[in-house]
């Protein structure tokens, strides 16, 4: 379990280090999030073989809360 955590961190440092070099890619990244967190959702139902209906369709989290270091669903 605590590898995916590290993973999270790891991305959510990524994602940091880019929108501190690029700015205004922050309003690009909230017009995608809810896209993305379907394609994300669907590769995981995938990955997981879990039911559909356990997942929201739509995130129930902010963009800022998936992008908090210390936040975790």
């Amino acid at each position: 379990m605590r590898t995916w955590k590290v993973e999270v961190r790891n991305f959510r440092l990524q994602i940091e280090e880019q929108l501190e070099a690029s700015p205004s890619l922050r309003s690009f990244l909230q017009e995608i999030f809810v896209k993305q967190y379907r394609n994300g959702r669907k590769l995981f139902l995938t990955a997981s073989d879990l039911d559909a209906k356990l997942i929201p369709e739509t995130p129930d989290f902010t963009l800022e809360q998936a992008l908090d270091e210390d936040w975790l669903p």
